[in-house]
Order: structure tokens, then C-alpha cells, then sequence
């Protein structure tokens, strides 16, 4: 759909990223990975997770108006000897903690008697981005490996350390510790955006990466392909 649009807007892409599952997308559109080896990593990596999911059941909860500073500070306290981390930063105010689910209960209530504006629930399978999902790693890596990866045509930002990278081998290791690692995706818009970025393209059905861009930067120009 964006190669029939006036202006290519696919030829003028020079940086890219994708949201958890998404950087397997992003690294698709730069070239490191071929298609269907994609779909048959994240096949591994869903299965993987999954396994996770059922062997050591967790939650996840978004907590909206807490900074991350004081939101670790609320995980230290609510933690209790389970597990229970910061996980996705999706921007300024809207971050998501992944553990287990009676940690992410105690946590929804310190955290809104910490002037917490909303606590959400997240309707997943299991604790992702934690040390739960440690067991998946093994698995992923060795499908990581086996598959063909080439040098980025673009720079890929990174989940995990919001930097760009285009080395094969640097990119198979980012995506296994991005299993159980924080989804930096605050950082990494900041990243590109601090590129001289001001105009971007979402790529899928919904808006949910525009409404993040908003609040990090409102003068960016965002559009979609279903638009």
C-alpha cells in the first residue's frame, strides 16, 4: 500500500523501529531478514513464550502518570520476593510493568495511592519482558542462528538499548534479550527523532504508535497506511 503512493515514501524511509514483535517487521523492511524466515522466528518466539506463560503464569499492567524513577521505586517496594520490573516504556507517563500477577495487584494499589491517574490490566498471556520468559531465550537463540541475517540497508533502533544497529550478529543478540529485557520505545523514538526526523509512517491497523508519538514529541508529522 505505501509502494502505490504518490511521493515513495518507502524510498525516503532511512531509519526504522518496531514495538516488541514489531522490530521483526522493522527488520524485515531494512533488509536484515528475509520474510518468511521471519515468520518463522516469531513462530519460534511466540511458541517459546507461550510455554513461558503456562509454566510460570504473570500479568501485566499499565500504570499511566507515574514517572519511571518512582514507578521502580514502587516495584521495589511491592515486589515481595516475586518477580515484578519495569517492562515496556512506551512514553513520557504511560509505562507498563510485567510480574506476577499478586505483585501486579499490590502494585495497582500503591500505585494509584501514589497519584497513579490509571492502572490497566493487560489482557496477555503471561509476564513478558522478565525474567519469566529466561526460558524462551535458549530457544529463540538457536532459531536466531540458524537463520540468515544480512547487514541493515537502514538502521534498525533497538527495543533494548534505543540505539541503531546493523551488524547481523549484534542484531541476533539485541532480539534474544529483548525476551526478557525493558522495551525501551520512549528512547527509541527519541533516538530517531534527535536524527532530524519529523515526519514517520505506522505501519498496521491502529493508531496506538501515533498516540505514543504525541506525547513524546506533538510536532512530528504521523501518518497511516490505512488512512
Amino acid at each position: 500500500m505505501l509502494r502505490s503512493r504518490d511521493g515513495q515514501p518507502l524510498d525516503a524511509a532511512g531509519i526504522t523501529a518496531g514495538l516488541s514483535l514489531g522490530e521483526y517487521t522493522a527488520l524485515v523492511f531494512a533488509g536484515v531478514i528475509g520474510f518468511a524466515d521471519a515468520v518463522r522466528l516469531v513462530d519460534v518466539r511466540g511458541r517459546a513464550m507461550q510455554e513461558c506463560a503456562e509454566s510460570r503464569p504473570g500479568a501485566m499492567l499499565a500504570v499511566l502518570g507515574v514517572d519511571r524513577g518512582r514507578l521502580a521505586s514502587l516495584c521495589d517496594e511491592c515486589r515481595a520476593g516475586e518477580v515484578l520490573e519495569v517492562a515496556n516504556v512506551l512514553c513520557p507517563g504511560n509505562i507498563v510493568v510485567s510480574g506476577s500477577a499478586a505483585a501486579c495487584g499490590r502494585l495497582a494499589a500503591a500505585a494509584t495511592a501514589a497519584g497513579a491517574i490509571k492502572c490497566v490490566p493487560l489482557d496477555v498471556a503471561g509476564a513478558f519482558h522478565t525474567v519469566l520468559m529466561q526460558p524462551a531465550v535458549e530457544r529463540l537463540s538457536a532459531a536466531l542462528a540458524a537463520a540468515e541475517f544480512r547487514p541493515a540497508r537502514i538502521p534498525v533502533v533497538s527495543n533494548v538499548d534505543a540505539r541503531p544497529h546493523s551488524d547481523p550478529d549484534e542484531i541476533r543478540g539485541l532480539l534474544s534479550r529483548q525476551v526478557v529485557g525493558v522495551v525501551e520505545w520512549s528512547d527509541s523514538m527519541a533516538y530517531i527523532l534527535s536524527t532530524g526526523v519529523r515526519s514517520a509512517w505506522e505501519v498496521g491497523p491502529g493508531r496506538v504508535l501515533r498516540g505514543l508519538m504525541k506525547r513524546i514529541d506533538r510536532g512530528v508529522v504521523c501518518s497511516g497506511v490505512f488512512d
